[in-house]
């Protein structure tokens, strides 16, 4: 798998977090979120992000243009590849 650069960016306050690497927009989603509100320590407990992701409600967006989106409401947090 090839790496690629995804975004992540809270909605509310236009902050961004930049991932360059191979793993799915929802992981980056869930890495973000953890970032910026626990403790970076539990970045690589699954059990911990299995949580997360439940609490999070992340849901996959389709966009007009054909892109790919996944969007968190619960963190008003949204990740989507940079082209």
């Amino acid at each position: 798998m090839k790496n690629s650069t995804t975004i992540v960016m809270n909605v509310i306050t236009e902050e961004k977090m930049t991932y360059y690497n191979t793993h799915s927009l929802e992981d980056n989603l869930i890495s973000a979120i953890i970032s910026s509100t626990e403790d970076v320590r539990k970045l690589m407990h699954w059990d911990y992000r299995n949580k997360i992701s439940s609490i999070a409600k992340i849901e996959k967006i389709h966009s007009i243009n054909g892109n790919i989106k996944y969007y968190s409401q619960a963190y008003d947090m949204i990740a989507y590849k940079v082209r």
